[in-house]
Formats: C-alpha cells, structure tokens, sequence
C-alpha cells in the first residue's frame, strides 16, 4: 500500500512531464523554425504537396510493415522447418501466410519508395519535407521497438530460459534489416530545418528512453535475485524453492538488450552532440533524475514501513524472515533508483547546468514537491482521522481491540517521513530561486503548480465539508449527536483541517506572487529593442541568452558568403551578451564572423 502510494504521487504525474516536454519542443522548433525562415532559405517550390507526400508515406509505412512481417514468418519458418519443430500442415499455413504478406507488402512499400525518390530528384524541398522525415522517424520507431522485444526473446533461449523457436529470429532479421536501410536513408539526408531535426531527435530520444527502462528494470532484477538467493540461503533455508538462477538469467538478458539501446543512442549520439537543449534537459531532469528519485523513493517508503509494522505494529507474518522477504527487492530498486539519480546529477554538473533554471528542471522540481506535499497532507490527515477515531471509539471497544491504530499509524509515519523531506527540500529551493529571479515568479510551471494546488486543494476542502455537515445534519436530525459523530466524521475532518492549511498557505503564495509580478510590471516596464544576428551558424543557446535579455527579440540572418561555420566560443558568446545588454539603442545589427562579432546600431529610415 505505502509503495503503490508514493509510486502513485511521483508517477501520476508523469503524464503532465510528458505533455510538457512535447510542447516545449514544438516551440522550440517554431522558434528555430522562424530564424530559419529569416535567412531567406525558404523556397517558393512547394514540392509534391502535403497531400500526396501523406498519401505516398503513409502507404510506403504501412507497405513496410506488411513486408517486414511476411519476410519474418518466412524466415521464422524455414528455421522451424529445418529444426522439424513444426507440423506439415501447419508449416504449410504459416507459409501461406508469410508469402501473403510479403508478396503485397514488398512490391507496395518498393513502389513507393521509389515514388517518394523520385519525389526527391525532381524537387529539392522534399528532402527537408517533415512527412518524409515522420515516415524515416517512425520506420526506425517501430523497428527499435521490435528488435528490442524479439532480442529479449531470443536472447532468453539462448540462456535455455524459453524452448528455441524460429519466430523471434525471424523478427530480429527482418526488422534489423528495416531499422538499417532506414537508418542510411536517415544519415545520406541529414535533416535541414528546425522541425525536421526534432522528429530526427524524437527518434532518438525514443530509443534512449527505451533502453533505459529496459537497463533499469533488468539491473534491479539481475540484483534483486542475487540478494533473495543470499537472503533466503542466510535466513529462509528450508523455504528455497524454484530456480532463481532462471529469474537472473531472465534479468541479464533484459538489462543486456537495454543497455545496448540506451548506449547507441544516448551515449553514442545524445549525450554530447545535444546537450542543454530543451529535449536533452527533459530527458535529463524528467525521465533521468525524476525516475531515479522515484526508483529510491518508493522502495525506500517500503523498507520504512516494513520495520516500522514489525517493531511497533501488527506485522501480518510471524517470523521476521518471512516480514522481510521484500526487502531483498527494495534494496535492489533503490540502489538503481540512487545510481540513476546520481548519474543524471552527474550528467548535469559536466554540462555546466548551474543556477540558470530551464523548463524542464522547474517541473523536475515542482513534481517532486507535489509528490511530497500529497504524501505529508495524507499522513497528516491520518493522524487526525485516528486522534478521531480514538475520541470517537466506545470505551468497551478499546479493551477487545488493542493495538487497532499500530498499523495505521505506522503508515502516517512513513509517508510523514517520505513527504516532508521531499516536499521541504524542493519547495525551499524554489523559493530561494524566486527571491533571487523575478522571472521565477511568473514561470508557466509555477503558476501552473500553485494554482492546481489551490484548485485541488479547495475541491477537496469542499467535498469534505459537504460530508462532514452531512454527517453532522444527520446525527442532529436522528438525535444520535455524541461522540459517534467524532469517529464517523473523522476523515472529513482530517481532510478539511488538511487541505484547508494547503488551500490558504498557497494562496498566500499565489497572492504575493501576483503582486510582485504587478510591481515590477509597474515600475521597470521592458524596453523593446530588435536584435538582428546575422551569422554563417546560428546558435540556438546564443539567441536564447539574447532573448532572455529584457525586452530583447532576436531575429536570424545567415550568411551565405562565410566560410567559418563553427559556433562563437563561450567566451565570446558571453562577451556578446554583456555588450548587446550594456547597448542602449532599441535595434542593433550583430555581425559573427571569424570567432569574432560586431555591434552595428540602426535605425529605420522614417523616408
């Protein structure tokens, strides 16, 4: 119970994680997108058309995917009819079946291809089309995410865990086959425009993604084993059954595959060559640090109540060797959980990510304090709803039921003890960065958090209350007014004392960040000034430190005549942002070239 709860707090909230870090990179994208469109790139052939490209992909996709499955069950079934596993009848019918779908889907997805690169020499645009750059995104998807599977099968018959069949490797084959074509059409087409590079980069993020929930979840299978094998050898001899070899095996093979995804593509390719961008920071902060807190955390809340219930509750077993069969497991997902944590913290620190805060590491922070808050609002309203039913309990019922608030009240205690830390530690980081930024105040993400809290926290003052005069109408209209009433009210209670503390100390939050929002609104009103870069390379990280200037909009030009396309160095970059900050005309011409840059003030000419 008290893991599914803290799991719940951290990872129900994933979602928003999730639809946050997909907006952020569209906008991303749209701003690249208009730099792009500044430099004079954009050409006025249309191509083939949006219509007929959905048309020719969507139909090469689905090609492929008919091909790659008929290819698989034919390969699968010359493999199983070498070995002689299978039955004449039933080879004849998987046979029907594969040359079905490879006869259709081959000659579709070749005819299409060869439209869509045909497409491609008659019309330069389309090879900075973002359907054609969807369709090579999707193919290598999907084909990542069949190899994964069918390389954790194969790979468990080869530990002799499953019997050997012909299926898995027939997929193997099949879909690595598509994974590489695709991935070499991916490389000779290097993507050109901001939107095209982020679905090449969704991809690879996918990837990354992939491979670290599989290396994550093998590890703490690979390590939980071994410490059940030593735990039940120490304390549980007579109760050893089964093969844990199988089950270390079976997690080897999982953390095996896992480990190489997540190296290929986060490792390899990501780690480095996108480093500070949005999507990077969101794997970072949202699907790095927050699963490794998550992944401690949880199994963490576990062991506490586990000791908690057998030193001061009612356990539900009699020995502490069966009471602690869990912890094996526990000790397993919380050592990953902190060595994910601290090679994300580590990943960060060698990035150079320091006081400046980005989106995704404000939602890093502002979940892990809900998570908190929820778990410290829960166990504070266990211990009121216990101190009332303690009031509200007949004398009589206290002899024959003792000890009946052990177990509840060692669960307010751990979630106390798993909430507050967390919800103290990050909510007091976050108030430091506001005393220290404006611009915290006003940040989507904050806003975002107070007000739900003060949404969801008056919503459940409300519904409490309706219970609690309910109840208390009732007991008044029947006559039965006493201290019933304190045991049958006593979450109603609980929950409104609770949620009615969290509903007015955010609120206070909410109003004091309005009125420093307004004041500084009031007294420094921005000054609007024009920026024009014009560059041989333009640096996202430049035009964002140039924007984050007040009142500053930066527009792209590149430069077609320059030969030197490496970036400003850091040095540069920041003795560019101090003199744009110190230059006091509204528009400004910054020239980059040769490592070097130029301020250049103009103005428009009212002729």
């Amino acid at each position: 119970m008290i893991a599914g709860l803290v799991g719940s707090l951290v990872f129900g909230l994933l979602p928003l994680a999730i639809l946050f870090a997909i907006v952020s990179a569209f906008v991303e994208a749209r701003r690249q997108a208009a730099l792009e469109d500044a430099t004079g790139e954009a050409s006025g052939d249309s191509g083939i058309g949006t219509v007929r490209r959905l048309f020719i992909y969507t139909l090469a996709l689905v090609g492929l995917i008919f091909a790659a499955i008929g290819v698989a069950m034919v390969i699968a079934g010359a493999l199983d009819a070498i070995t002689g596993r299978v039955l004449v009848a039933e080879r004849q019918q998987g046979l029907a079946v594969a040359l079905a779908f490879s006869v259709v889907g081959a000659p579709a997805w070749l005819f299409f291809v060869w439209l869509a690169q045909r497409s491609v020499r008659d019309h330069d645009v389309e090879c900075r089309s973002q359907v054609r750059r969807l369709y090579l995104g999707l193919a290598r998807g999907v084909a990542v995410a069949v190899v994964a599977a069918n390389a954790i099968t194969a790979g468990r018959m080869l530990a002799g865990i499953e019997a050997s069949r012909g299926e898995p490797w027939g997929a193997l084959v099949a879909w690595g086959a598509v994974w590489f074509v695709h991935v070499r059409f991916a490389i000779t087409e290097p993507p050109s425009t901001a939107a095209t590079r982020l679905l090449d980069r969704f991809t690879a993020y996918f990837g990354a993604l992939l491979g670290l929930v599989l290396l994550l979840g093998g590890a703490a299978g690979v390590i939980a084993a071994s410490l059940s094998e030593a735990y039940d050898r120490t304390f549980r001899g007579s109760l050893i059954s089964g093969d844990w070899t199988e089950t270390l095996r079976a997690s080897l093979v999982v953390m095996l595959v896992g480990a190489a995804l997540w190296a290929w593509h986060w490792l390899r390719d990501l780690v480095r060559r996108d480093r500070l961008t949005t999507l990077w920071r969101v794997q970072v902060f949202l699907f790095g640090a927050l699963l490794g807190v998550t992944l401690a955390v949880v199994p963490a809340a576990l062991l506490l109540y586990a000791i908690l219930e057998w030193s001061f509750g009612h356990p539900g077993s009699d020995t502490a060797a069966a009471h602690f069969a869990s912890a094996p497991a526990a000790l397993a997902t919380l050592a990953i959980g902190l060595a994910t944590w601290g090679y994300h913290r580590a990943v960060l620190t060698e990035a150079g990510v320091g006081r400046e805060r980005g989106g995704p590491e404000r939602i890093y922070r502002y979940l892990l304090a809900g998570a908190g808050l929820v778990a410290t609002a829960t166990a504070v309203s266990t211990f009121i709803a216990l101190a009332g039913e303690a009031l509200g309990r007949p004398v009589t019922e206290f002899v024959h039921l003792t000890g009946w608030w052990r177990n509840p009240l060692m669960r307010g205690v751990t979630l106390f003890f798993v909430g507050w830390p967390l919800w103290l530690r990050y909510w007091i980081e976050t108030q430091r960065a506001v005393a220290q930024d404006i611009d915290e105040r006003g940040a989507p993400s904050r806003r975002v958090y107070v007000f739900a809290t003060v949404g969801i926290a008056i919503f459940a003052l409300l519904v409490s209350l309706t219970v609690l005069l309910y109840q208390t109408f009732r007991a008044v209209l029947g006559g039965e007014l006493g201290r019933a009433l304190l045991n049958d009210a006593r979450w109603a209670v609980a929950v409104a004392a609770t949620t009615g503390s969290i509903a007015v100390y955010h609120f206070l939050v909410l109003r004091e960040d309005n009125a420093v929002l307004l004041d500084e609104a009031a007294v420094v009103p921005p000054r609007l000034r024009e920026v024009v870069l014009v560059s041989a390379v333009i640096a996202p990280e430049l035009v964002a430190e140039l924007e984050r200037l007040p009142g500053v909009r930066v527009r792209g030009w590149r430069r077609l005549d320059a030969a030197d396309t490496a970036p400003l160095p850091e040095t540069q970059r920041e003795a560019l942002v101090e003199a744009v900050a110190g230059e006091p005309a509204s528009r400004l011409l910054v020239i980059v070239t040769g490592g070097s840059f130029e301020l250049v003030p103009f103005t428009q000419d009212a002729g």
